[in-house]
């Protein structure tokens, strides 16, 4: 599960992180201090939880919770706020809980239980779900086949598709975008700047620092890093 936290109190997020880790150990925790960060944050990653204060210095909690349900329309978003008077507004824009500050430990692990159980369920697919993408081009627009995408990287803002064939397509798209279309065509992102297609997977090799790095096919010769974050449920997919 990953989570972020924002919030421009960094007490009151550093104790709704220990609250929120002890009812989920293995969750992946990140902390925003502002909307400008949280929106940096989700240009290179995309989260399954959404911890909002509602007042975030200058912009209300629920402008940004707008913001996300915009980016990651499947995140779950719930405020986190010593604010009672915002609640109705909060469930209007689809929050699905509303934490009063100071958070209280049950109340905490009553949410994540919630939220545990929303995430077992199976989406409802697509009436027309289909493995392609469309991509810009020079021309206009062109079909793709995900199964041909070895693998996606960000540049500057954009992001870079690697084909099998060895072209690529620069698209003004976040990788975030590209993870939550993806998914369902077995790809994985790795890092924060790297989305690959688990079907091209060649070798894991021990990097730098005591890190790993993966090797895919057609593109030997590169070993794109894999995040510690990551690593196990990297490994964990093909163990089973």
């Amino acid at each position: 599960m990953r989570i972020v936290i924002v919030d421009d109190e960094r007490p009151a997020r550093s104790e709704l992180k220990y609250l929120v880790s002890l009812c989920e150990p293995e969750a992946q925790i990140t902390e925003a201090a502002s909307s400008e960060e949280l929106l940096e944050l989700m240009d290179r990653e995309s989260f399954d939880v959404c911890f909002v204060d509602i007042n975030l210095g200058g912009i209300n909690g629920t402008t940004v919770a707008s913001m996300i349900k915009k980016q990651m329309p499947d995140a779950q978003i719930i405020f986190a706020t010593a604010f009672r008077d915002y609640a109705v507004k909060a469930f209007e824009i689809g929050a699905m809980d509303y934490l009063l500050k100071p958070f209280d430990y049950e109340r905490v692990k009553k949410t994540m239980e919630r939220l545990r159980e929303q995430m077992k369920e199976k989406p409802q697919p697509s009436e027309y779900e289909i493995n392609k993408i469309m991509v810009n081009t020079a021309s206009g627009y062109r079909v793709v086949d995900a199964a041909k995408i070895v693998y996606i990287e960000t540049e500057n803002r954009a992001c870079k598709i690697h084909m099998a064939d060895g072209s690529f397509y620069l698209q003004k798209e976040s990788l975030n975008n590209y993870e939550n279309v993806l998914r369902k065509c077995r790809f994985f992102r790795i890092h924060k700047s790297f989305l690959i297609n688990l079907d091209y997977v060649q070798e894991m090799r021990v990097s730098y620092n005591s890190g790993y790095c993966v090797v895919l096919r057609h593109y030997e010769n590169e070993c794109l890093p894999i995040g510690r974050s990551q690593i196990r449920e990297f490994r964990q997919i093909f163990d089973r």
